[in-house]
């Protein structure tokens, strides 16, 4: 385990004193700090023991004193005495996770330290135990101080004070505003919603997930398409595009306003940043959207229909919506128990709508945090004039995604009344999505967030994984970078795949987000700042870095060779259809030099960190009259990296008083052979605009820059990095098995790498 504290907010001396004896912590300016720490230590042990001096006789205070001879002698406090009791507070155990003490705080970079004071102790309650809780969230949980429904804070933080047992569980129906099956009523949205009982409004957190109630898997795996093909040859000609607004309707039907719901459900599977902030005073409120079970309307997958169904409910939480008690329309309910302060939470779909709420700027919504999200649908399901599958998932498609999440024919009535009529749509809608062109199209700018940044008003808060090729980087890196100068913004970005960050242990991501609420949708004055950029360093375990920046403005070019050489397009057929089966396979081939593909390893003259989009200048010509280029850069060399999926470190993270519990988790650091750092695949006749369809004449040479996804990477002197470049890929790209080749002229092609320097 390693402290990486970002929640930690210091604080000034009066307001600790004050802050820990409201907390039942009997320590006082007056008294010396050995006095202080023995009636904190004990104010700890009383809530287990009722004799303290026994729980004082299991623990030390150096390796030849238990702590309760010491508290009784006249032995002054030292740093190590300190650190040793600490680490035992904690949840670490001498003799077991500790011999050399000053050794381990070191290796552990306990952010604790002795000459803070008394201040050090209200600061070790605010740090994390050894099973990933803070100390002050253990002590709560073991009734450190009462439910009562009401807010309590500490370090600017709200506390577990609300009861998540015995919740009110209640449904409305919000009138979405848009009318997507066209049957001449406004789409109902369902929304569930989960909220203490007590007298306090309440702010929430909102949770818009099409996956919330169910999905068909089935139908949407009938509707996978095949990969194998043949790159179609385009059409030479310019992309048209604009800005396009959607139609609201309104309804002045009568309805009946009441004071109370009238159905109810059993507690959902929920997320556990909400559960979190559940127990802190935050309702939460989960919303499957049009098209999903026991809602409305058709799912139209990603523009700004879906959208302003959500943000009709954060409307309706702001008092300027209407929400129903049933489907029936006849009696209306206002949420009279909320402030309408919402902060939107969820990975991958559920980030990509929390996106796009952003961009509405809808009064109401403070705080964004969008988890690994889609900032457009384009660069999703699409790179460079091709269609590219999300890593893992070959032949998905934004249809196929519709299917899977068009949860109302799940219900049989609904099925009856309106598959028909929804087989249409999706028909219309697989034909618009134009898998044989991959092509920008109006009907993927209807689907794009970033070109209304400028509208955003809250604060925003991203993660996302440079491992991440389900929703790659590029999301986060166009929609970070397109936020307007006036919007604060922060980054977690980590070196894992498409992965939630709640329960990880070397860093105290869910106490951020509790301080950041805390201060702005509960109005906590309490100085927090957030870095901008919270990035994980590749090359240690454990470790984090604030950075001012995603996107370097310095470059590092380096030549890619000298001569020509030759990627084949073509396989065998017993190769191609192996491949085809196992796109891993496939992966293990290129990087191993056993696929078509021209291999360059480049040594790195100097320590620097990527940061930014690297770009290949390249010349190359095509033997026919058409081409796709596909890349990946590795560093090579046997060594520990980062792995990109999370494995359990045998703890259980408390997200209340012992409520929804979850295995703490971190990014395994293990030997291995090489590293992705980046990916990018671009089809030729785009080679110069994404909204320019070019020819390509046939062994002609052509010069162009293809820009891989974005990261950030810290590489040594000396290391090496592996270039690789071919055609079809087949874990993303169409699978043409056409007899052509891709010449490239070396001495004419270089890479250029956006850098930050390291001294």
């Amino acid at each position: 385990m390693k402290y990486n504290q970002y929640s930690y907010i210091p604080t000034p001396s009066n307001q600790v004193y004050q802050e820990m004896n409201e907390l039942g912590f009997s320590i006082s300016p007056e008294k010396s700090l050995k006095a202080n720490l023995e009636a904190f230590t004990r104010k700890i042990l009383s809530l287990q023991f009722q004799d303290t001096d026994y729980a004082l006789s299991t623990m030390i205070a150096d390796f030849d004193c238990d702590l309760l001879s010491f508290f009784h002698s006249q032995q002054d406090l030292t740093e190590k005495h300190f650190n040793t009791i600490a680490l035992q507070l904690l949840g670490f155990v001498p003799n077991v996770d500790f011999t050399d003490v000053a050794k381990f705080v070191e290796e552990i970079a306990f952010p604790v330290s002795f000459t803070e004071g008394d201040r050090a102790l209200y600061h070790l309650l605010a740090t994390r135990t050894q099973s990933g809780n803070t100390l002050i969230d253990s002590l709560v949980a073991k009734n450190l101080i009462p439910i009562t429904n009401d807010y309590h804070y500490f370090n600017g933080k709200s506390l577990a004070t609300f009861d998540t047992h015995d919740v009110i569980q209640e449904i409305v129906y919000v009138e979405s505003g848009v009318d997507t099956d066209n049957d001449g009523q406004i789409d109902l949205v369902k929304v569930s919603i989960i909220r203490p009982k007590t007298s306090r409004k309440l702010p929430a957190m909102m949770t818009a997930s099409p996956y919330h109630q169910g999905v068909n898997e089935p139908a949407s795996d009938r509707l996978t398409h095949k990969m194998e093909g043949e790159l179609l040859k385009k059409e030479k000609g310019n992309i048209s595009v604009e800005k396009q607004d959607i139609t609201l309707l309104t309804s002045d039907s009568d309805a009946k306003e009441v004071q109370e719901t009238e159905e109810t459900f059993l507690y959902p599977n929920s997320y556990t940043l909400n559960d979190y902030m559940l127990a802190r005073g935050f309702a939460n409120v989960y919303v499957s959207g049009i098209g999903t079970i026991q809602s409305d309307g058709f799912m139209t997958t990603g523009d700004y229909y879906q959208v302003q169904a959500y943000k009709a409910v954060i409307d309706w939480l702001n008092g300027r919506a209407r929400a129903f008690t049933s489907r029936d329309r006849k009696r209306s309910i206002k949420a009279a128990w909320t402030t309408g302060k919402v902060a939107t939470t969820g990975l991958s779909y559920l980030g990509t709508m929390s996106n796009a709420l952003a961009t509405t700027g809808v009064q109401g919504l403070e705080v964004v945090i969008a988890e690994a999200g889609i900032s457009s649908w384009y660069n999703y399901y699409r790179e460079n004039g091709l269609v590219t599958s999300p890593g893992g998932y070959p032949g998905e498609d934004l249809d196929t995604l519709t299917e899977f999440t068009y949860s109302r024919n799940l219900a049989a009535g609904d099925y009856l009344r309106q598959n028909d009529k929804y087989q249409e749509f999706l028909k219309e809608q697989s034909a618009v999505i134009s898998r044989e062109t991959g092509d920008y199209s109006q009907f993927w700018h209807d689907r794009n967030y970033v070109i209304h940044a400028d509208n955003v008003k809250a604060r925003v808060v991203f993660t996302h994984g440079t491992q991440d090729w389900n929703v790659k980087p590029i999301n986060v890196y166009n929609m970070f970078n397109a936020l307007p100068d006036h919007v604060s913004k922060h980054l977690f970005l980590h070196h894992g795949a498409h992965i939630y960050m709640n329960a990880w242990q070397s860093i105290d991501f869910r106490e951020s987000m509790n301080a950041l609420l805390s201060q702005l949708i509960l109005k906590q004055d309490s100085q927090f700042d957030l870095p901008k950029v919270i990035w994980q360093d590749n090359t240690v375990e454990q470790t984090w870095q604030t950075l001012d920046t995603f996107g370097s403005s310095q470059n590092e070019s380096l030549a890619l060779g000298s001569g020509q050489q030759i990627i084949e397009n073509c396989y065998d057929e017993e190769e191609f259809t192996r491949y085809g089966k196992d796109f891993n396979a496939f992966k293990a081939d290129l990087f191993d030099g056993k696929a078509n593909a021209i291999t360059l390893d480049l040594e790195i003259p100097k320590h620097f960190r990527i940061n930014g989009r690297i770009k290949l200048n390249l010349t190359v010509k095509s033997s026919t009259d058409k081409g796709l280029l596909s890349s990946q850069i590795l560093e090579l060399g046997s060594q520990k990296y980062l792995q990109a999926i999370p494995t359990p470190k045998g703890n259980s993270v408390d997200n209340g008083r012992f409520f929804q519990m979850e295995a703490l988790r971190e990014l395994p650091f293990k030997e291995t052979s090489s590293r992705v750092i980046t990916k990018g695949h671009l089809n030729l006749q785009n080679r110069y605009d994404l909204l320019s369809i070019e020819e390509i004449s046939p062994n002609q040479w052509m010069t162009f820059s293809l820009e891989l996804q974005p990261t950030i990477y810290d590489i040594k002197d000396g290391a090496k990095l592996r270039v690789i470049l071919y055609t079809t890929d087949f874990e993303h790209t169409i699978r043409d098995n056409s007899d052509y080749q891709l010449t490239l002229d070396l001495d004419q092609s270089s890479i250029q790498i956006p850098i930050d320097l390291i001294s």
